[in-house]
């Protein structure tokens, strides 16, 4: 997978999609993120982006999506799109102008495909869809706070997932394990923003989104069997990460605080993790030393071959002195 902020416009691409609230100073409440939720879903039908996992937490969100390639629209599809984003009243109002323009002089005709293709140009663009959730948070919050400017901390990321439908599965998992890491709730399930959630309600758009990874014949259960399976696998590397962190950090002299995903066992486990890796990373290195092939330039080979030859005996330390080269060095040489 690539991380990057360049926008990728290739059709047929899986995007995990970030962004955070600027100093963490908002929190949504619960009805704002349904509400945020809501504009997620009617901003992805006009795009015509599938969704396939999400989770919004308190202060930013994660969705993973796919871009499809575009289809045919009509004009009928391309209004019922606009009416799912702009609500019942704007669309009766746009389809009344365009019912005027069309009884007035036949040149109207043009005014009315520019207004279609206008509406189509917002589709099928991962930049639109984001723009558009963004503004509406943040529009919303203005208007709750008599804020202005802007909410967000920075522009969103956006990684694009390459290869396997496993790589797929892993990153919905990392999503769906957000409110877990973060010890807002211990089950996968419980937490009412997450896609992995609704599909436990029966969600007919979770249900489309992951069987995209687990396949269209896949059942609820054996989606929710598989996909949990795979987050206790991800939530224990998770835990084991965060221990090995926290030793390395104590080690250094910091005082970390224990974990609520860590235990006094765990901490043991990478305590010793840490400890072999440092013992091999000792002797690689010394084996990259001992196997490197030292050079010593041919004088110093003849004065080496002399001083040995005159007392086979010399020690070492005394013929590197003699010759001015390391110990190491002449160690090294003669193996």
């Amino acid at each position: 997978m690539s991380a990057s902020n360049n926008r990728v416009r290739a059709y047929g691409t899986y995007h995990h999609l970030m962004s955070r609230i600027a100093h963490r100073v908002y929190f949504m409440t619960d009805e704002v993120r349904n509400d945020f939720l809501g504009i997620i879903r009617r901003t992805a039908d006009f795009c015509g982006i599938k969704l396939v996992a999400w989770c919004i937490m308190a202060n930013h969100f994660h969705i993973l999506a796919y871009l499809p390639e575009p289809g045919q629209l009509d004009e009928e599809e391309i209004l019922r799109r606009y009416g799912v984003l702009k609500g019942r009243e704007r669309l009766a109002a746009l389809k009344k102008r365009i019912d005027l323009l069309r009884c007035g002089k036949e040149d109207c005709e043009e005014k009315v495909l520019e207004i279609i293709e206008k509406i189509k140009s917002g589709m099928y663009d991962i930049g639109v869809f984001m723009k558009i959730i963004k503004q509406w948070l943040t529009q919303e919050y203005n208007r709750r706070y008599s804020h202005v400017g802007t909410l967000w901390e920075s522009v969103y990321k956006d990684v694009l997932v390459k290869g396997s439908i496993n790589e797929l599965a892993k990153r919905a998992g990392y999503i769906h394990l957000n409110p877990v890491r973060a010890a807002i709730t211990p089950s996968f399930a419980e937490y009412p923003w997450s896609s992995y959630s609704a599909l436990c309600r029966g969600d007919g758009a979770a249900l489309a989104g992951m069987r995209i990874i687990y396949g269209e014949e896949a059942s609820v259960k054996e989606i929710e069997e598989a996909h949990a399976g795979l987050m206790a696998e991800l939530l224990e590397q998770i835990k084991f990460e965060r221990a090995v962190d926290i030793v390395r950090k104590r080690n250094a002299g910091f005082d970390i605080p224990n974990d609520p995903l860590t235990d006094e066992a765990l901490m043991v486990q990478a305590a010793a993790h840490l400890e072999m890796v440092m013992k091999e990373s000792v002797m690689e290195k010394t084996a990259r030393r001992v196997g490197r092939p030292v050079r010593v330039n041919a004088e110093k080979e003849q004065q080496i071959a002399n001083l040995l030859r005159v007392n086979p005996t010399m020690s070492k330390a005394a013929i590197a002195k003699e010759v001015g080269i390391s110990r190491t060095s002449l160690y090294s040489y003669l193996k």
